[in-house]
């Protein structure tokens, strides 16, 4: 498939701010305090946030590869369908469309929304009653809610534009946001408000604190992929990239590479500022860090580092979602009017006014969190599927053109894949109920793919479609 997204390309700095965007949310600025109650060792806290980065340049490495391979928009339906058939793929895309991007989506600009109402209260998305409560929906409508609608809309709009204007919004999107942190972080050091002896190694040394903690050390590390996610996310416009046979591994190394730093260095200031026991199990460990080592008026400003980082977030979904449904529609299997583009800006628009569309619902209906909480298991899934797409893709098709490969194959993609089994077969223990409606979720896409497939079959004279 040749790609007709817009002939206009962006650069490799533009497609690393889409991974950091998509990485950095509000998991960083509170997960520590889970983990320091979890590992009881400031060390090894840092230890483990250490081998989550590796684990993120893991599957940017293997990302990269498939990515400068494929060079095209869509990102894991490409390499579905690629390496495992038309099937898998479009399961893949069908769950990105209704929980993988557009829960997201709804989730972040609602977390936009609550991170700015120290300046604007009145835009408190929680306390107010449903419209009414059926079969688990219970829509609401509020000036908070109306603002996160409005926010996916002015987001969908400014991505509309034209790949140039969008890039451009998001690598300034994400030069505010990393601004912002690192004002923090120098702010944080040149207090001298710290204390780096919270960083003392117990007694015993830190082997055997690691031979005593190798559970929790596991359990930790499944919270820390979480907040790594997000990692490929460049990989879904390369058909818009500039040279993406070049460009496109790097973007994706270079983004989760900052990110890792990003979240080590913010990790520093949390146990310089607070023994561990007042990190233990406090969700808003970094805004008691902030506090403790800048005062009070920190909060404010903490609320606005936040709300800038999910408003990035939500914007690189936005970008990128939408180059999955295009993928598909161009494929017959999805709305035909999904595949359309722009003519003027050459961008999926109808893609993006869709899915806009259908994350607006989601935030009345108030249905997102058990999306998410239901579909979690297969998002990992399938990102763990299209990383062993690169050991498919070797053995299958040893030719195909490989301007990039993943550096240390197969250990790297090994790993990664070793680490997403732990956290799947943890999830399936923990919430097995969970687990199994977020298959079943997904099996409903069968049916649905098969009545799509006979439907393209009969549009193109009864011809089988060359899905390689």
């Amino acid at each position: 498939m040749v790609d007709k997204v817009s002939i206009k390309r962006i650069g490799v700095w533009a497609a690393a701010s889409l991974v950091v965007s998509n990485m950095v949310g509000a998991g960083i600025f509170t997960t520590s305090g889970f983990l320091a109650e979890n590992l009881g060792s400031p060390v090894l806290l840092l230890a483990v946030w250490a081998l989550g980065g590796l684990l993120a340049l893991a599957g940017a490495s293997s990302y990269g590869e498939l990515g400068a391979s494929l060079p095209r928009v869509g990102g894991d339906y490409i390499y579905l369908r690629r390496a495992y058939g038309p099937l898998w793929a479009f399961l893949s895309g069908w769950m990105s469309f209704f929980a993988g991007f557009s829960a997201p989506i709804a989730l972040t600009a609602l977390g936009f929304v609550e991170h700015i109402t120290p300046f604007a209260p009145s835009l408190a998305t929680q306390g107010h009653v449903p419209l009414f409560n059926l079969w688990g929906l219970s829509p609401t409508i509020s000036p908070g809610r109306l603002a996160a609608i409005a926010a996916i809309w002015l987001l969908t709009s400014l991505h509309y534009l034209g790949i140039r204007v969008s890039g451009r919004f998001q690598l300034t999107l994400t030069v505010v946001n990393i601004s912002l942190i690192l004002s923090f972080l120098f702010v944080a050091f040149s207090s001298g408000a710290g204390d780096w002896k919270h960083f003392d190694i117990p007694a015993g040394g830190i082997f055997q604190a690691v031979s005593g903690k190798l559970a929790e050390i596991a359990v930790s590390l499944i919270m820390v992929h979480y907040a790594y996610t997000g990692f490929n996310a460049a990989a879904f416009i390369a058909g818009e990239m500039e040279n993406p046979g070049r460009n496109l591994p790097r973007a994706l190394i270079a983004g989760a590479g900052l990110v890792t730093a990003l979240y080590l260095a913010l990790n520093l200031v949390y146990v310089y500022a607070l023994p561990l026991e007042r990190m233990a199990g406090k969700i808003d460990v970094a805004k008691l860090a902030a506090t403790a080592l800048t005062g009070e008026k920190s909060g404010g400003f903490f609320s606005l580092v936040i709300a800038v980082c999910v408003l990035a977030c939500s914007s690189a979904m936005v970008c990128i979602g939408s180059r999955i449904y295009y993928a598909m529609a161009q494929d017959g299997l999805f709305f035909s009017f999904a595949g359309r583009t722009s003519p003027r800006f050459g961008t999926p628009g109808q893609a993006l006014l869709l899915q806009a569309v259908w994350a607006s619902a989601l935030v009345v209906l108030g249905t997102f969190r058990q999306l998410l909480t239901y579909c979690g298991f297969m998002l990992s899934f399938f990102t763990a599927l299209a990383v062993g797409g690169v050991f498919v893709l070797r053995r299958r098709e040893p030719r195909l053109a490989r301007p990039y490969r993943v550096w240390g194959y197969p250990f790297t993609p090994a790993v990664y894949l070793g680490v997403a089994i732990l956290v799947m077969g943890y999830v399936i223990a923990k919430d097995p109920g969970e687990s199994l409606v977020g298959i079943g979720l997904v099996s409903l896409g069968i049916p649905v793919y098969y009545l799509w497939k006979r439907k393209e079959v009969k549009a193109s004279g009864g011809g089988n479609k060359n899905y390689m």
